[in-house]
């Protein structure tokens, strides 16, 4: 028999969401044409997630 006094979402995957800059991503994305050459098709929590940029404008790409 089910349990009817389960929390609601209770057992269900919580999906992981980036906060994310739209600006930031705008100059990641234009980093990102300029290093490699084509613009990326990435949406912007990938971007966000694989990629960062310094204060001094160079991008930094996180390999896991």
């Amino acid at each position: 028999m089910e349990c009817l006094h389960r929390s609601p979402g209770d057992g269900e995957k919580k999906i992981r969401v980036a906060k994310y800059d739209r600006e930031k991503i705008a100059k990641i994305r234009e980093k990102i044409s300029i290093v490699f050459g084509r613009p990326s098709t990435w949406d912007d929590v990938a971007i966000s997630e694989r990629y960062n940029i310094t204060p001094d404008g160079d991008l930094i790409m996180i390999v896991k």
